[in-house]
């Protein structure tokens, strides 16, 4: 079983090799386990800590792909690496060079295809495992099916955010993330399916995956609050439950564990390599590429779209792409009248008495904007 993180890892070259694989969240609840003390500084990214002891207390991982998307991820590879050695256990570590420019860029585009090849013979070659080109179709429609799933969630959710729990959605997402994608569409298909026919929301699936899924979509909250679009590093889900509970409705993410998962749309071409390169490359760049422009002019479109009347933003700590992002894209909401929430944690479900403070006197001045 082969671990990820970064949401620029192609998973359909995974599949196309036989290779089960695994995203790694890591825990966002309550305290950090000891194991990664061994490895890594404590002024490091707390999701990546995270990742690591998740990855190290699995016993079917025997690999992880990690991209060069930070300095955390890089650092993460060497611990693995080292981990891995210490233990005296043959143990896989790829570091996926990643382009900072986006798609429309040839240049970005063959180079990214470049290291997708490179990463698939180094799998290859440690897995036994041959590339077929036939195999490679059907792994690109099987993740192709689910992302529009998935995106069909999202449009359910952003008509009626008051009837949806965001963590919920989140959970979904995850599930995706880790399942096999033949075997999960079908879930996903009847969680859909039981949205659509059902406005209340109540669940007619039968079998416990999609009927477990459905139930956490339930909203618990109260629904009587102003639309929120949530940004930034993944958060812990205890902090999305906490927005609902004070009546703020989660109508849009852009997160990479979220909607952004989502959005590669790889159209098959006679280059298999360069058909993944340009639809990873092609979507809403993230806050590390350089695209700054571009990004922001999608959020605030993704803002207006969603009928958001604010957004929170949430950093990790010592995560200086969020740190970086920050201030400009507050500037840039301000120019719009969209007030910004700035939230900082060390993903995990602590701080929340703090955090409902300043979140309930938000969720007042966007009413008070209003004239709620």
């Amino acid at each position: 079983m082969l671990g990820w993180v970064c949401t620029y890892t192609p998973e359909e070259i995974f599949a196309t090799l036989g290779l089960e694989s695994y995203r790694l969240y890591g825990d966002d609840r309550g305290e950090y386990a000891k194991a990664d003390l061994e490895y890594l500084p404590v002024n490091f990214c707390p999701l990546g800590r995270a990742c690591l002891n998740e990855g190290m207390a699995n016993p079917s991982l025997t690999g992880v792909v990690l991209a060069a998307s930070c300095h955390a991820l890089v650092h993460l590879a060497s611990a693995f690496r080292y981990s891995g050695e210490r233990r005296g256990k043959e143990f896989f570590v790829h570091l996926l060079d990643l382009p900072r420019t986006p798609d429309g860029n040839d240049a970005a585009v063959r180079a990214f295809a470049s290291s997708l090849r490179a990463m698939a013979g180094r799998l290859s070659s440690f897995y036994g495992a041959a590339w077929d080109d036939g195999a490679f179709s059907e792994a690109l429609r099987a993740h192709q099916r689910v992302r529009r799933l998935l995106r069909e969630l999202y449009r359910l959710r952003r008509e009626r955010p008051e009837d949806f729990r965001a963590a919920g959605l989140l959970e979904v997402v995850r599930a995706a993330g880790r399942a096999k994608k033949d075997e999960f569409h079908p879930i996903l298909d009847g969680i859909v399916k039981a949205l659509k026919g059902n406005k209340n929301g109540e669940s007619r699936v039968d079998g416990s995956p999609a009927a477990a899924l459905l139930a956490g979509l339930r909203r618990r909250g109260s629904p009587g609050g102003p639309r929120l679009l949530v940004a930034g590093s993944p958060l812990p889900f205890a902090y999305l439950d906490l927005i609902e509970e004070l009546g703020g409705n989660i109508a849009g993410d852009d997160l990479c564990q979220g909607y952004r998962y989502c959005l590669p749309e790889v159209k098959e071409g006679p280059d298999p390599f360069i058909s993944l390169a340009g639809g990873y490359l092609e979507r809403v760049p993230c806050p590390r590429m350089l695209a700054g422009k571009e990004r922001f002019s999608y959020l605030l479109s993704l803002a207006r779209e969603t009928g958001a009347r604010g957004v929170i933003y949430h950093a990790l700590k010592f995560c200086d792409a969020s740190l970086y992002e920050y201030p400009l894209l507050r500037e840039r909401f301000a120019e719009a009248g969209i007030p910004v929430l700035y939230l900082e944690t060390e993903y995990r479900d602590v701080g929340l008495e703090q955090a409902r403070t300043r979140i309930q006197a938000y969720l007042e001045l966007l009413g008070e904007q209003a004239g709620d």
